[in-house]
C-alpha cells in the first residue's frame, strides 16, 4: 500500500538543537541542501526515506520516535479536547489545530495530559475546596489525578502507530529460523521450548482458575486444560518471547511517557503479547496472506492457527515503514459499550470520552453472535468507512465460571473497500444503505438523528412547551 507522507519537522528540529547544531551542520551531515532541511523543518515538505535514514544513523533510537509523530492523529484528539463545554463555545479551526499538532507537538501532548487530568477530577466527584482544584486543602485527603496506567499504555501504543519496530523485525526472524510454516500446529511451540530453554509444558489441575504459570526454577509452564487452542498458542508464544527477548522487550517498556512502575509492568505485559502475535503471525507472511485472501478473517484464522480478535488486532499493527497494510480502525467493546482496546490507522475516530455512537454495528454485534456484520457507514466529515463488526465469546473454563463476551470492531476508508472480500456484500457507490454514525451524541453537530441520547456541545438549543418532535428540543 502507499505509505503516507510523514512531517515531522519539529521533531527533526528538536533532534538538532539537542546536540546544538545549525541546520547548515545538519544539512551537510545529511549531504542535502540547507534550504531542503528547512522546509522539512517547517512542514512544508515531507521527510523522504533517504533523509529519515540519515537521521537514524546520526541520532540512533531518538529519531526512531519521528515514525511515531502523527499529526492527524495528534489533531484528532486536540479537536475532540477542545469540545469540552469547559473551553469556549468558539470553535477552533481545523487549520489552527493541525498547526499546532505540525508545529508543536510536545504542547499538544501536555495539553491532552492537561485536559485528561481536569476530566479525571470531575469523574471523582466534586472538588472539596475550589481554590485548590488538585490538591488538597489543610486535613484533607490529596485527589490523584494522574493518569491510570492502562490510559498511558493505551497511548503510548496509539502514538506510536501501534507498531513496534524492532520487536516485531525480531519476532519475524525467529519465526522464520525456527517456526516456518508452523501454521495451526502447536507442537513446534511445545517442542522450541523444550529443546533450546528445557521448559516443559504441563497442564494446570482442572479447578484452578489461573490461565498461565511459569516456574523458572523448575522449567515448567502450566496452562488451563481449558484454552482453546488459539489462546494456547497465544500463551506458549507469549512465554517464548519472555525467553527470548525478555531483555528487548523491558528495554522498550522503559519508555520516557511510562513514567510509574505500574505502567511499565503493564507495558512489559503488552509488548510481550504484541511480540507473541507478531511471532504468530509473522509480518510478512501474514501482510501477502491478507492481500492474497482479500482480508478474510476467517481464512487468515485457519492459516495462522489464531483467533478472530487475534487476527484483526494484528492487521491493526501493520504500520511497518515501507510494507504498510490497509490502513484499518480496531476495536474491541464490552456490552456495555466500554472500549476495552482501539487503535485507528485511518480518520475513524474514537470518542476519549464517553460511549460510542449507537449506530455503529459494533452494539449490533451482540445480538448475532456468530456473523460478521458488514455496515457502510458515514462520519460527519463526509468520510465513508467499510465497518465489520463480530462478538467474540470465551466461555467459562468450569461450571458456574464466569465467562466474557465482546464485540471486535474492524474497518477501513471506503477507497480501501475493494482489499476486502466484505465489500462485495454493499454497493459502494449508492446512496442507500450508509448509516450515518457519529463519534458520540456530544461531538456529532448531525441535527436529523432519532437516537440522539444528548446535545452537541458546538450547537445551542431551543425548547417549545408547546411542541414536541422526536428530541424534546431543536438544535439550532
Amino acid at each position: 500500500m502507499r505509505d503516507r507522507k510523514l512531517f515531522v519537522g519539529a521533531g527533526i528540529r528538536r533532534l538538532r538543537e539537542s546536540r546544538a547544531m545549525t541546520q547548515a551542520d545538519l544539512a551537510t551531515q545529511l549531504r542535502i541542501s540547507t534550504a531542503y532541511l528547512s522546509q522539512m523543518e517547517t512542514n512544508q515538505r515531507p521527510v523522504s526515506a533517504a533523509v529519515l535514514y540519515g537521521l537514524g544513523q546520526l541520532f540512533g533510537a531518538e529519531a526512531g520516535q519521528l515514525v511515531s509523530e502523527d499529526p492527524d492523529r495528534l489533531a484528532a484528539d486536540l479537536r475532540e479536547a477542545l469540545a469540552d463545554p469547559v473551553f469556549s463555545r468558539q470553535e477552533a479551526s481545523h487549520v489552527d489545530i493541525r498547526a499546532l499538532a505540525l508545529s508543536a507537538p510536545w504542547l499538544a501532548h501536555r495539553f491532552l495530559e492537561l485536559h485528561a487530568a481536569f476530566r479525571r477530577a470531575l469523574d471523582a466527584g466534586p472538588v472539596p475546596n475550589p481554590a485548590i482544584p488538585f490538591d488538597a486543602a489543610p486535613g484533607e485527603t490529596p485527589r490523584d489525578v494522574s493518569a491510570h496506567p492502562f490510559d498511558v499504555v493505551r497511548d503510548f501504543f496509539h502514538y506510536n502507530d501501534n507498531y513496534i519496530d524492532d520487536l516485531d523485525l525480531a519476532a519475524e526472524r525467529l519465526a522464520a529460523r525456527a517456526f516456518d510454516g508452523r501454521g495451526r500446529d502447536l507442537a513446534p511451540f511445545v517442542d522450541f521450548l523444550q529443546t533450546r530453554h528445557g521448559v516443559r509444558v504441563r497442564d494446570l489441575q482442572d479447578d484452578d482458575p489461573r490461565i498461565r504459570i511459569f516456574d523458572a526454577k523448575s522449567r515448567v509452564l502450566s496452562l488451563n486444560p481449558a484454552l482453546e487452542p488459539t489462546t494456547r498458542g497465544f500463551h506458549l508464544a507469549a512465554q517464548i518471547a519472555r525467553l527470548e527477548h525478555g531483555g528487548a522487550i523491558d528495554a522498550a517498556a522503559n519508555h520516557a511517557t511510562l513514567r510509574t512502575p505500574e505502567a511499565r509492568a503493564l507495558a512489559q505485559a503488552a509488548l510481550t503479547n504484541y511480540f507473541a502475535a507478531a511471532l504468530v503471525m509473522p509480518y510478512g507472511l501474514f501482510a501477502a496472506e491478507a492481500k492474497r485472501t482479500r482480508h478474510d478473517l476467517v481464512r487468515l484464522g485457519h492459516r495462522f492457527g489464531a483467533s478472530f480478535e487475534q487476527v484483526c488486532h494484528r492487521l491493526s499493527t501493520l504500520q511497518r515503514n515501507g510494507a504498510r497494510g490497509v490502513p484499518v480502525y480496531f476495536v474491541k467493546l464490552d456490552r456495555a459499550g466500554n472500549i476495552v482496546k482501539r487503535h485507528s490507522a485511518t480518520r475513524f475516530q474514537f470518542a476519549r470520552f464517553g460511549g460510542a455512537c449507537p449506530l455503529w454495528n459494533v452494539h449490533e454485534a451482540f445480538e448475532t453472535p456468530d456473523r460478521i456484520l458488514v455496515q457502510q457507514a458515514e462520519m460527519p466529515d463526509g468520510m465513508r468507512y467499510l465497518c465489520l463488526a463480530k462478538s467474540v465469546v470465551k466461555p467459562p473454563r468450569f461450571h458456574g465460571g464466569p465467562g466474557q463476551r465482546y464485540a471486535i470492531g474492524l474497518g477501513c476508508a471506503i477507497s480501501d473497500a475493494q482489499h476486502f472480500v466484505y465489500s462485495d456484500r454493499i454497493d459502494m457507490r449508492g446512496r442507500t444503505g450508509v448509516a450515518r454514525v457519529g463519534i458520540n451524541c456530544r461531538l456529532c453537530a448531525r441535527i436529523d438523528c432519532a437516537q440522539r441520547s444528548a446535545p452537541p456541545l458546538s450547537r445551542r438549543i431551543t425548547l417549545d412547551p408547546d411542541a414536541r418532535a422526536t428530541l424534546p428540543y431543536d438544535i439550532l
